[in-house]
């Protein structure tokens, strides 16, 4: 099975619920990618960026 995994960063304001359901048609209709991990998050937010792994 082919998954993904993957932090979205959108625009304050943005329409988060769209844009997460967009992303998931996108990967499942391009990719055939149907199992999928999204987290979206405001540009103005910190912290995911300091993972070093």
């Amino acid at each position: 099975m082919e998954v993904a995994t993957a932090h979205l960063m959108v625009a304050v304001g943005t329409d988060s619920h769209a844009v997460l359901d967009q992303a998931r048609e996108l990967l499942a209709e391009r990719h055939g990618i149907t199992h999928a991990t999204l987290q979206v998050e405001p540009d103005d937010h910190h912290g995911c960026e300091d993972v070093s792994w």
